[in-house]
């Protein structure tokens, strides 16, 4: 059996689950190796279940999750003093959370720390950064632990919210988000099976077309989620599961999240009753135009029929061309990206919509529609032939540096603008690249002549030889190759430098993955994404690499990589002359 010969299906499945959040993990497990032969199993453990530290009890006959951390035994083996004090506050925090039982109180203080952490300051420093992560990663599973535990007083309202649904939102929808991020796939599909059954058949799927309400499946309960209006506003948020607005009439009231409980859908009252709470569901304000909501309606095709498929379907892989494979297929991926979503999204923002409430709708589904790609593409390159496939990696960089691009310039991209101030924020856009061309440009001359100096100096020291060293008193060739040394580090310390600063001086228009990804991507390398094409909306971004110091970096390489990304890469091709430098000497 081949090492890639585990369905995709089931492989999404369990790269999906966790077992510290998940109450029906070890069920969901047994049912899926129950349907599995002998040598998928053993692929199932070897690719999968190790890595999760899951493992089979032959004593107990039953699954074990073996990975157990706290934040009290973090904190002795982190390096940082001040990161230690930070996990020793969170851990005697836990300890005081446990007196809590009002869930309003519960989620102010989950949020409120999650918001704590992700605003610690790093400085760029990768070891900070890792063990930050770290940290935010084991104080999720603490609370998780505590939660579960807890006794939780449910806020009053028309839901009837039950302490087990609260502790289930708190824990499968909003810490599981918190740690997975943009990996984070929970929506039920048109055709999962339990579509099939009558409540959707022959009604939510009516009404969702009309709310635009999301589905989140977890292992006890489907929550419907309201769409929201502001990207800074999380839709698993507690606090916003737990509210029930109240508007200006008395009895009317406003519900962002509604539970349905399938065990008691056969029941009438029940039924009725649910029904009554969607009629109180936010949905989008402003009537929205026919032709915005196709144009969403043909992005979640081109997703499902085009996109989706290309990252679920088996690719056949031979062991001499596996890197040519992935990068064809990772091609007519993009070209599908570009042309089929990208640009319907471009002509939408510059020609169909009318008001700001089109443009909030447009993004909004865009950024839920393409977060769903990201989750899909984390299973493709899970695949065994790819894990360490070096291209494979770098267009998930690209990927996410899309989206997080997307979020930090929305304000210069999905808002009514006319042709000039279009044309204003896609100058800003390309700001920085230019600066990093200029900066390369302005030296890269004088640090070519200074390396042809470099090596006319090694070739006389090698032909003078041992015998003249020995003649001569005064070494000078010695001095003045050292000398030459020095200069050369100066000038591409220089470079380096001014490269650096150009990410900084342009934050919204670049994006350090490693450090505003929440995702450790890489501990030894800088990945910054850009936005290329038309005000970065038509194509995936151009990514840069750098040495985490100077000492590693490489000129040359670096320049080549630069011509390569703006002149000849799948995302250039027809933007290649938007990259003139504006730059006069």
């Amino acid at each position: 059996m081949q090492n890639s010969s585990i369905p995709y299906q089931i492989r999404a499945a369990l790269l999906q689950l966790e077992p510290s959040l998940d109450v029906d993990w070890e069920a969901r497990l047994t049912k899926i190796l129950e349907e599995s032969d002998m040598a998928l199993r053993e692929e199932i453990d070897h690719q999968i279940l190790k890595s999760k530290e899951i493992y089979w009890n032959r004593m107990t006959g039953g699954f074990e999750y073996k990975a157990s951390s706290s934040l009290a035994i973090l904190k002795h083996s982190l390096s940082n003093d001040r990161m230690q004090h930070i996990a020793k506050t969170l851990s005697e925090s836990l300890e005081d959370l446990k007196s809590i039982q009002d869930s309003t109180q519960i989620a102010d203080y989950l949020e409120n720390a999650i918001e704590q952490i992700d605003q610690i300051s790093v400085d760029e420093n990768f070891m900070l950064q890792r063990e930050k992560l770290m940290i935010r990663r084991t104080f999720l599973l603490n609370a998780a632990k505590v939660i579960r535990r807890m006794v939780i007083t449910p806020p009053e309202g028309i839901r009837k919210l039950t302490e087990s649904q609260i502790k289930c939102f708190i824990i499968e929808v909003f810490i599981k988000q918190q740690l997975l991020g943009y990996w984070f796939k929970p929506l039920l599909k048109r055709h999962s099976d339990i579509m099939k059954h009558p409540i959707f058949r022959y009604y939510l799927s009516k009404q969702q077309k009309i709310r635009h309400f999301e589905l989140v499946k977890t292992s006890q309960y489907i929550f419907l989620t309201a769409p929201v209006m502001q990207v800074e506003q999380n839709p698993y948020s507690i606090r916003r599961f737990l509210t029930e607005e109240k508007g200006a009439i008395e009895a009317q009231t406003f519900l962002n999240v509604i539970v349905l409980d399938m065990q008691a859908t056969e029941e009438n009252e029940y039924i009725d009753h649910f029904k009554s709470l969607i009629e109180c569901m936010v949905t989008v304000q402003s009537q929205i135009h026919v032709d915005v909501m196709d144009t969403v309606l043909q992005l979640e095709e081109v997703c499902e029929k085009s996109l989706i498929p290309l990252l679920i379907e088996p690719i056949q892989f031979v062991a001499k061309n596996a890197d040519v494979v992935a990068q064809m297929h990772l091609k007519k991926f993009e070209n599908i990206l570009t042309t089929d979503f990208f640009k319907p999204v471009y002509e939408a923002i510059k020609s169909h919509l009318s008001h700001i409430e089109e443009f909030d709708y447009l993004y909004l589904s865009v950024h839920r529609l393409y977060s769903e790609l990201l989750a899909y593409y984390r299973e493709f390159k899970q695949q065994p032939a790819l894990v360490f496939n070096q291209h494979v990696q770098l267009f998930e960089y690209k990927m996410v540096g899309y989206l997080k691009l997307l979020e930090k310039r929305r304000q210069d991209t999905f808002v009514p603008l006319n042709q000039h101030e279009w044309e204003v924020m896609h100058q800003r856009s390309l700001k920085p690249l230019q600066d990093i061309r200029f900066a390369m440009t302005e030296h890269l001359l004088d640090y070519r002549e200074l390396t042809i100096y470099i090596n006319k100096l090694k070739r006389q020291s090698a032909e003078k030889g041992s015998f003249f060293k020995r003649m001569t008193k005064s070494n000078q060739a010695e001095r003045d190759l050292a000398e030459a040394y020095k200069l050369g580090q100066q000038m591409k310390h220089k470079m380096f430098m001014s490269v650096l600063q150009a990410p900084r001086q342009n934050p919204k228009c670049s994006v350090f993955l490693e450090f505003e990804t929440l995702h450790n991507f890489s501990e030894h390398e800088r990945h910054y994404a850009f936005p290329c094409g038309d005000n970065g909306i038509t194509r995936l971004p151009i990514l840069l690499r750098l040495p985490e110091t100077y000492s590693d970096f490489d000129v040359e390489d670096f320049n080549a990589s630069i011509n390569f990304d703006l002149n000849f890469s799948v995302a250039s091709k027809a933007e290649k002359t938007s990259y003139e430098l504006n730059y006069s000497h």
